[in-house]
């Protein structure tokens, strides 16, 4: 059984620009809506620098949407820990899981653009214990007692963290990332694990071999889904936005040294891997989640609910067609 989440990056490419307010009041509805019609979580991702304005502020987001909506999971997927000091972390997650009631998960990861590390003064190669400091002191600061911490990066003295969060020792915490250095950070933690489509299934694998408590190993992917009544149909409306989507991580993994991750450059949306894109009609995509739970056991799967510059109303058809049809397919099944 599959629970499903929407995803906002609420990138707003210059060939497809819309006014900024008309972006996020249109996306923010949609989350809305995405609750309302029966999706189990909306999470939020960040990058910076980018002239296409790629979310930068996701706790201001996420109190937005707390707001906005009454029972609904909030996530990010992910936060790039690294580039946010800590306790302000710790702080600001606090707020909004007593804002939303506990509703809060938060998704962090090392991240891997150059820029955005030699923009903030953060060496990259501090990013790994940077990530690893950033969950022990969010576990300690979310206790609501006073702490002192000292690490290679860090150095607090009987500091305290207020408010504390909704939640019981914080909101849970998921580790982003397709690497076996991600799987065991999530393992070693406890904490859950949320790799993409770019994961194989030793990956997953290494997680729940090496996990320690508490609790269980809980698995989460990402995949891109987009439906309409034909496959012909639905790779016409998505076709451009997804392949300026791939282009544009491509670009940004060659620019980290990581091009193996996505490949070459891919000039025809037709060429993108139907193993990484669930583009089709509700049956076909109801075969592809089934046949991926199967193969890597996550229990839940979150997707891009508005790929970069589609028009909202198109977005909208497919979210829609989704949770009628294929939601609530994957959410009674049971893979084996």
């Amino acid at each position: 059984m599959t629970k499903m989440g929407v995803w906002y990056d609420f990138r707003n490419p210059p060939e497809a620009k819309l006014p900024w307010p008309d972006l996020y009041e249109g996306l923010l509805d949609q989350a809305v809506l995405a609750e309302q019609i029966g999706f189990d979580s909306i999470w939020v991702s960040e990058h910076h620098f980018l002239e296409e304005g790629y979310l930068p502020s996701l706790a201001p987001m996420l109190a937005v949407l707390a707001d906005r909506t009454s029972s609904v999971k909030l996530g990010t997927a992910v936060l790039l820990a690294p580039l946010h000091h800590p306790l302000r972390l710790a702080e600001d997650m606090a707020f909004v899981d007593q804002l939303s009631r506990g509703r809060l998960e938060l998704g962090i990861a090392p991240g891997y653009r150059p820029e955005e590390f030699e923009v903030m003064g953060v060496p990259k190669s501090e990013r790994g214990r940077r990530t690893d400091e950033t969950i022990e002191l969010l576990k300690l600061a979310w206790k609501g007692e006073r702490f002192s911490y000292h690490s290679e990066h860090f150095d607090f003295n009987n500091v305290i963290v207020a408010p504390t969060p909704y939640s019981e020792g914080g909101p849970p915490l998921w580790i982003g990332g397709n690497s076996k250095f991600a799987s065991l950070r999530a393992a070693k933690y406890g904490c859950g694990f949320m790799p993409d489509s770019g994961a194989g299934k030793d990956i997953y694998d290494a997680y729940k071999e090496n996990f320690h408590g508490p609790g269980r190993p809980r698995l989460a992917t990402n995949r891109v889904i987009f439906a309409a009544s034909s496959k012909e149909e639905a790779w016409e409306l998505a076709g451009e936005s997804l392949l300026y989507q791939f282009n544009g991580y491509r670009k940004w993994f060659a620019d980290a040294d990581d091009v193996d991750t996505h490949g070459d450059v891919v000039t025809d949306y037709r060429e993108l891997s139907t193993s990484h894109y669930f583009v089709g009609t509700p049956d076909e995509i109801i075969e592809s989640i089934l046949s991926a739970e199967r193969e890597f056991g996550f229990e839940e799967l979150i997707f891009w609910a508005r790929p970069p510059g589609m028009p909202l109303d198109v977005s909208t058809k497919s979210l829609e067609l989704i949770a009628k049809e294929v939601l609530p397919a994957v959410s009674t099944s049971h893979a084996v």
